[in-house]
């Protein structure tokens, strides 16, 4: 599923040009007024052929009921895995719907909500929770965390927070000096922090702040050295932590990544780099296997657009292929 934004004054000026970029069956996945009009994210239907597996390893052995069958093959494109879709299949199971035959209506939008309720959200980053007041991204290097740290802290700004930024990446130079124009672009202060005693100081003068975003430095899950040290650093800071996962990362890996940095404390988990893939769901299941909260999806490069709140019908309608639906994070 490949997210795109359409702006236009209107509303339905905005829908016209989705409908015709990405055609009537284009999947909303939010829509929200701005200060000029109205902006929509939405997604262009994938051919049947995007959606099928690539290889023998994504062949499903696995022998669903018949009325189930066609909603498993379109998430098994979509990379669910199996323990996931086995336990849709068996809450189904529980319920009124006839799964001895294909075709009953109201199949498809019943395990699109069974799926929905297995995706933990949290919207506490957007809903101002105290426990997201400190929030340091971490992840493997290249998931794009300074990008989406930009993106977060320019949301904060929209919603009227005072934000600051701090960063206690200071392995890459280019990485501090471009956290260090966008916080010049959102008027942000900005801290490189080389210790925990920094950090600790740096959290005390911005204690008036109402968001504090913090970059770290990307590390490798085999990297058994490093990641001992930046849990000190946090817990030093008493920061919530938030995980970017790349949403095209392969299942055996995305459950590496979880492993590596769950001593960290996974607060909440991003699935960034969602337009670079038509197979998000091995990195989704991982996440929803290990019952860790989801928080944000970003399909793009641009700062503040391109970043949605997670929403679990969303993910579960783009899973079962549901088209038509329409939902605003």
């Amino acid at each position: 599923m490949l997210l795109k934004r359409f702006e236009a004054r209107t509303l339905p000026a905005a829908l016209a040009r989705v409908r015709a970029e990405c055609g009537d069956d284009a999947l909303l996945v939010e829509t929200k007024a701005t200060r000029t009009g109205f902006v929509v994210v939405a997604a262009r239907p994938q051919p049947a052929n995007a959606r099928a597996a690539d290889d023998a390893a994504a062949a499903r052995p696995a022998r669903w009921t018949r009325g189930f069958q066609q909603l498993a093959e379109a998430a098994t494109g979509f990379g669910l895995p199996d323990a996931v879709l086995r336990a849709v299949e068996n809450a189904l199971l529980g319920t009124r719907v006839d799964l001895s035959l294909p075709g009953d209506p109201a199949l498809p939008g019943l395990a699109a909500k069974v799926l929905a309720s297995l995706v933990r959200c949290d919207r506490g980053v957007e809903d101002c929770d105290p426990a997201f007041r400190a929030i340091a991204l971490i992840g493997p290097t290249g998931v794009g965390k300074t990008t989406t740290l930009a993106k977060l802290a320019a949301r904060a700004r929209d919603r009227g927070e005072r934000v600051a930024i701090l960063t206690l990446d200071t392995y890459r130079m280019a990485a501090v000096e471009q956290l260090r124009a966008y916080a010049d672009l959102l008027a942000t202060p900005f801290e490189v922090c080389f210790t925990a005693t920094d950090l600790r100081r740096a959290l005390r003068t911005h204690a008036d702040a109402d968001r504090v975003f913090i970059d770290t430095t990307g590390r490798s899950p085999a990297d058994r050295d490093a990641l001992p040290l930046l849990e000190g650093n946090l817990r030093a800071g008493e920061c919530a932590t938030m995980l970017c996962l790349a949403a095209g990362t392969r299942g055996r890996d995305a459950r590496v990544v979880l492993d590596a940095f769950a001593p960290l404390g996974l607060d909440a988990v991003c699935l960034t780099k969602w337009d670079e893939t038509v197979a998000p769901g091995e990195a989704l299941g991982a996440v929803v296997e290990r019952g860790l909260p989801l928080s944000h999806v970003c399909f793009g490069q641009e700062v503040p657009q391109d970043i949605v709140a997670a929403d679990p019908q969303a993910l579960a309608d783009a899973a079962f292929d549901l088209r038509h639906a329409q939902v605003a994070s």
